[in-house]
């Protein structure tokens, strides 16, 4: 079967993201090949790829959309006919752990280390150069680095806890197989910053409150406390606070912590009396345009790119 077969066999399946992977596919072209799944990954994974490529070479990337959709075509892929090295495969982790279900793997898979590449971007080394960069708050002294990194870090620890409870009812929707919007949790409900701090609503300070609140957002029924309790043990034993909370969760986080800190810049920076004109705008709609290429890599995909793409390319070399 030649590459034209190839394409038209594509077109006619239902394989949509094999034949969008198809069309910019080319044959001895100094590209590699990425499919992830959503339109937001592009923005962290392409900066990654790109600068650890040599010159002269670029990266591709399809948007699947989801995680089942980059397995489907990772699955229907003829390696006889495309280097495997050259064509890679990023998926999240999701809630995977809890679910029983059997990893999948691969040599040109990745899987993320945590819930999602989102978690990777929720540390103060982003935030430090989120807040630099696009937020303008330039020329802080060490001291007052300090002051506000211990602030983010209280404010991550504070938020990843007070979502724990939300995590473990969601494990066990996850594995009822309960269909349920997981974006209709407004999470602005649960919180307020004051001077850059946050701070849990006195109406969602008891844990039920908060998940009979989520289970309205989502139109389903919470658990009992007795299965709460016992999902949130097993959320804890599987370091869920760390790795495990929503992605999305987490960026909304991080993007109201950012802009609360600016608003309050003044309280923890003398050279600031009032907020600075920021450089761009951020919001949750642009989060991971504007913060994704501000992320450092992960040590495990730092090891993906090398053992396929930079193996590829050092391969094409002797090839040439």
């Amino acid at each position: 079967m030649g590459m034209l077969e190839v394409h038209e066999n594509a077109l006619n399946s239902s394989n949509v993201p094999y034949h969008e992977f198809l069309l910019p596919y080319k044959v001895a072209e100094r590209v590699v090949y990425g499919l992830v799944e959503g339109k937001d990954d592009p923005s962290f994974y392409r900066g990654i790829i790109e600068h650890s490529l040599p010159d002269g070479w670029n990266v591709e990337l399809i948007r699947a959309g989801n995680k089942n959709k980059v397995l489907k075509v990772l699955n229907s892929m003829d390696w006889s006919r495309f280097p495997k090295k050259c064509v890679c495969f990023f998926v999240d982790r999701d809630l995977s752990e809890f679910m029983g279900e059997e990893h999948p793997s691969g040599e040109n898979l990745y899987v993320t280390d945590n819930y999602s590449i989102e978690n990777d971007a929720i540390t103060f080394g982003t935030m430090k150069r989120v807040l630099e960069e696009i937020l303008n708050i330039t020329e802080l002294d060490p001291a007052e680095t300090r002051i506000i990194q211990e602030l983010f870090e209280f404010n991550l620890n504070t938020f990843q806890e007070s979502i724990v409870p939300i995590m473990s009812q969601i494990v066990i929707w996850r594995r009822s197989r309960e269909e349920v919007d997981l974006n209709n949790i407004k999470l602005k409900e649960f919180f307020t910053f004051v001077e850059g701090k946050i701070n849990l609503e006195e109406r969602f300070v008891e844990s039920t409150l908060r998940v009979e609140y989520a289970a309205r957002c989502v139109n389903a029924a919470p658990s009992t406390n007795d299965e709460l309790a016992n999902a949130e043990v097993d959320f804890r034993s599987r370091q869920g606070p760390e790795k495990f909370i929503r992605g999305k969760y987490l960026l909304w986080f991080f993007v109201e912590c950012a802009l609360k800190l600016h608003c309050s810049i003044p309280k923890f920076c003398a050279k600031h009396s009032r907020p600075p004109k920021v450089r761009s705008s951020l919001s949750i709609k642009n989060a991971m345009v504007e913060i994704g290429p501000r992320v450092r890599c992960p040590e495990s995909l730092k090891c993906f790119i090398e053992r396929n793409y930079l193996e590829y390319i050092e391969e094409a070399k002797l090839v040439a």
